[in-house]
């Protein structure tokens, strides 16, 4: 008897170990695609004047990206890093994030405005994610 009981309850933790990894991996339908540098975005966020070089005096540097299949409250977040170039001794700086909740099929817009200093020159590029995992890396150069 002790046996079966044994049986019984490692069946149970089996099953409810199984039921936490599942609930944990939730899996999302939405994905991103044309995620692009440009000077602008028009009023439904799409690109204008697609670059991926920007001058030291761009006022707004801007990122254009697909979000396609998305359940509601989405979250897509970008990261703004700066790479690498003049700012000797700094390399992979995180500038600033910003996260967006959104649903379904639409483009989405970020953007940074220039520091007051002027854009360091150099390597940069923006992270893209869905719901915490990252999804697309977008670069662009200041010169």
């Amino acid at each position: 008897m002790k046996k079966s009981q044994l049986f019984i309850a490692s069946i149970i933790v089996a099953s409810l170990l199984s039921a936490i990894s599942l609930t944990a991996c939730e899996v999302t339908t939405a994905s991103l695609s044309e995620a692009t540098m440009c000077s602008s975005v028009d009023s439904d966020m799409r690109p204008v004047n697609a670059t991926d070089i920007f001058a030291t005096d761009t006022p707004e540097i801007f990122c254009s990206v697909k979000l396609s299949s998305a359940p509601p409250d989405t979250e897509v977040k970008a990261e703004w890093i700066y790479v690498q170039g003049e700012l000797e001794g700094t390399e992979n700086y995180l500038i600033d994030d910003y996260t967006l909740t959104a649903e379904g099929t639409t483009y989405l817009g970020f953007s940074l405005t220039e520091p007051d200093a002027g854009w360091p020159t150099g390597e940069y590029k923006v992270i893209l994610y869905v719901d915490g995992e990252e999804k697309l890396t977008v670069p662009f150069t200041v010169q």
